[in-house]
């Protein structure tokens, strides 16, 4: 299991460093809006009060340091799908330099989160379950509505 998180990590630092476009390292399998909406462990509706990046994953101790990746603090308005039942969560994203990562949606958000039209985004996110803790992810790959000047 070591050499795996090894590999994965080595794995990851390659395409980190590398400056070709996106696609080249990240690819998703064609899905439409529906199709990823569906696929969400969670959807939830708000604002992104704070991001963080180099966090280190939530992981079990081990000899190898965790992953460091992107932490947004999100403050739900609604959950739109799945149930969650606090007012703010942790979501976790790469940085999207190879890695599928939202970082620049994370900081978008976040930049915006005075804002009365462009502060609330949606976010589908997956569950997992990461060192003895319940995580939530996103990336390119899952559902995301940006905001529109016409939201309500």
């Amino acid at each position: 299991m070591k050499s795996c998180r090894v590999v994965a990590a080595v794995f990851a630092s390659l395409f980190l460093g590398l400056t070709a476009s996106e696609a080249a390292a990240c690819s998703c399998g064609k899905m439409s809006e529906k199709q990823q909406y569906s696929g969400a462990d969670l959807v939830v509706r708000g604002r992104m009060k704070l991001v963080t990046y180099g966090v280190p994953l939530p992981a079990p101790p081990g000899d190898t340091p965790p992953l460091r990746i992107t932490r947004g603090d999100f403050e739900i308005d609604k959950v739109l799908k799945g149930k969650f039942k606090d007012k703010t969560l942790s979501i976790y994203t790469g940085t999207g330099m190879g890695d599928c990562g939202r970082l620049d949606a994370f900081l978008g958000a976040a930049v915006y989160y005075d804002d009365d039209k462009f502060a609330v985004w949606e976010f589908g996110l997956s569950k997992a379950e990461q060192g003895g803790q319940t995580v939530y992810f996103t990336s390119i790959c899952d559902y995301m509505k940006a905001p529109t000047p016409r939201q309500e």
